[in-house]
């Protein structure tokens, strides 16, 4: 009987054996590619841990991730004219609606509806970012606004409160100038000569893109220039930084206007200074700038559905908060919490503008080589409001 037995186990152990061998014969592995930049050596390997951990939990689809080094728009650009780009990979807001109008991204919209993705949950002002007209590009991975952030000993010192509209701000900054707290060669405010940062104080005055030559657009560009003209603020390279957050480390400026990504830089950077994270300043409202990221889809990708897959998961509830897991950016949906520290970020999601604008190759280089001009003297505000309003007309 023991000998009876034990062939029938052995017989039952070889039938499961063929089993699983047959099941795994007949299991297709399609192989998804997925690419974007490099913003640092901690955020490519949390995006291949989770990688790994969907390829765990979808068996069927294997993930080929890469990093596009260089200029990631040129070489995107050369991929999609050879009808060779990833499967999934990275669009920053600025060109969203420049590739959708190239025809290279993939409406997703007939997948969200057969799969019934659930769209609710996104910030609207980030989904809306990659949405052209009534056609969806792609979901925002992460993203981050702008908040100002202030050296709390020389406000303190000043006697200063913290400044809630740009009266407040020069009256702040006139305080911490006059009290002598300053090291020498600093300012009390850091500004770039950029329109990523200049752009909100549009929006905060009631301005807008569509109408920038507008008194409003004027009247703010005034007051960001005033700001440095009036010796209350200067550009990074003027205090001796790379960007504001340098100069903010450095003691160079006691308030500065920078995102989510001057945390991780100040704590590794600059340990020992002591600032706050406020919200970003309003005037007749808020305004404020979303810099943000999609996973979108290739129209020419030759394994859409497996790729809809990957997208989705990563987009989902449960990809996102995986990816939230360093404190690397923000969440862009309601149902995923953020790492301690960034409520005064989260809050401007309401008054944030996804950042770009039509033509912004070119247009950019053109606005911020004319606000440099406008800083300097080279050019009035108007003449620079103009050249914008063409540049972005193409």
């Amino acid at each position: 009987m023991r000998r009876v037995a034990a062939i029938l186990v052995v017989a039952a152990l070889a039938l499961v054996a063929v089993i699983v061998a047959t099941a795994q014969a007949g299991t297709k592995t399609t192989t998804v590619t997925l690419a974007g930049w490099s913003a640092g050596a901690d955020e490519d390997q949390l995006l291949q841990s989770i990688v790994n951990t969907f390829e765990k939990t979808h068996p069927g689809i294997k993930v080929d991730y890469s990093v596009i080094n260089g200029d990631y728009t040129t070489a995107m650009t050369a991929r999609f004219a050879a009808h060779n780009p990833p499967d999934v990979f990275y669009v920053d807001s600025s060109l969203a609606s420049t590739w959708a109008s190239q025809g290279v991204l993939q409406p997703l919209n007939s997948y969200i509806k057969s799969s019934k993705f659930d769209t609710s949950k996104f910030y609207p002002s980030l989904l809306g970012a990659f949405t052209v007209g009534k056609s969806i590009y792609g979901f925002p991975k992460d993203w981050s606004p702008l908040a100002m952030e202030i050296n709390k000993g020389m406000l303190g010192a000043a006697h200063a409160t913290v400044p809630k509209n740009w009266a407040q701000l020069r009256a702040a900054a006139q305080k911490i100038q006059a009290a002598g707290v300053l090291p020498s060669g600093a300012k009390p405010i850091c500004l770039s000569a950029d329109w990523a940062r200049m752009l909100p104080f549009v929006f905060q005055n009631g301005g807008s893109l569509a109408n920038i030559t507008s008194p409003a657009a004027v009247a703010a560009v005034n007051f960001y220039v005033g700001l440095i003209k009036s010796g209350l603020a200067n550009t990074p390279d003027k205090l001796g930084s790379g960007w504001c957050g340098e100069a903010l480390g450095k003691q160079k400026a006691a308030i500065i206007f920078e995102g989510n990504w001057l945390l991780p830089f100040m704590a590794s950077t600059y340990p020992g200074i002591q600032y706050g994270v406020f919200p970003m300043v309003s005037q007749k409202t808020g305004g404020n700038l979303a810099f943000t990221v999609s996973y979108s889809l290739a129209k020419d990708s030759k394994n859409k559905q497996a790729a809809w897959t990957l997208l989705s998961w990563l987009t989902g509830q449960k990809g996102q908060t995986l990816w939230m897991s360093k404190g690397l950016a923000l969440p862009s949906r309601t149902d995923v919490k953020a790492i301690g520290g960034r409520k005064n970020f989260l809050i401007a999601a309401k008054y944030a503008h996804g950042w770009g604008f039509p033509h912004f190759a070119t247009a950019y280089t053109i606005m911020n080589n004319d606000l440099s001009a406008v800083i300097t003297g080279g050019k009035t505000v108007q003449q620079m409001l103009s050249d914008a309003a063409a540049a972005m007309k193409g």
